[in-house]
């Protein structure tokens, strides 16, 4: 009984602090365009963050660092003194490791335990005042992690060369991906308010109209 405590502990360490590689890829998200980033830039615009939870599934998207994230934006600001709601919903499911799992454990973390997520986030921006839809974006992420302690040169070398990589002990936190969500929004909006100066006006008008009062 005890060597079976000490190998089912020497399991969870492996487990537990064996380092993960996470890559992630986003779908349906254009082209930075400088042009349309500085548009914005002269002019922040102000947005009232709405965060819609989805319940009994934490994931990387339904979390305050996504907050955190969109409040360092370059590109607009959060505030409560705004007729602009920016509400965020995620989704996501995980593919099991199966047998990687039990090869991992076996091999006290040597042999690769690997996962896929899909994940989907969607950024709404609406009036405040009559709850009317004026744009949303929709992104589904794909994520692979890769969990072993041979991933240590990986994790360490690759991110350095792109921004698609993370990695380390943490298993359910991915700075990476939450970046690549929010450079991918700020890209489609950005993009969008250049080719339609109209939703742009429409814009700045909600923004600034509670702040003159």
């Amino acid at each position: 009984m005890k060597r079976l405590f000490q190998l089912t502990l020497v399991f969870a360490l492996s487990f537990s602090f064996s380092c993960n590689l996470h890559y992630f890829s986003i779908a349906n998200h254009g082209t930075k365009n400088s042009e349309a980033y500085e548009i914005l830039q002269q002019g922040k615009l102000r947005f009232n963050l709405v965060r819609k939870v989805e319940a009994g599934k934490p994931n990387l998207y339904n979390s305050s660092a996504l907050e955190y994230e969109l409040s360092k934006s370059q590109l607009f600001k959060l505030s409560q003194t705004t007729k602009i709601d920016l509400t965020y919903t995620s989704s996501s499911g995980v593919n099991g490791a199966g047998i990687s799992t039990i090869l991992f454990l076996l091999t006290l973390g040597i042999f690769p335990s690997l996962e896929e997520s899909h994940s989907w986030v969607t950024f709404t921006l609406s009036n405040r005042d009559d709850k009317k839809l004026i744009r949303d974006y929709t992104y589904p992420i794909k994520g692979r992690r890769i969990n072993s302690w041979l991933t240590i040169p990986f994790y360490l070398v690759l991110p350095v060369f792109s921004n698609s990589f993370d990695g380390g002990i943490e298993f359910n936190t991915s700075s990476a991906s939450i970046r690549l969500l929010v450079d991918a929004f700020e890209t489609d909006f950005a993009n969008d308010c250049k080719e339609n100066p109209e939703l742009l006006e429409k814009l700045q008008f909600l923004s600034r109209e509670m702040i003159e009062l």
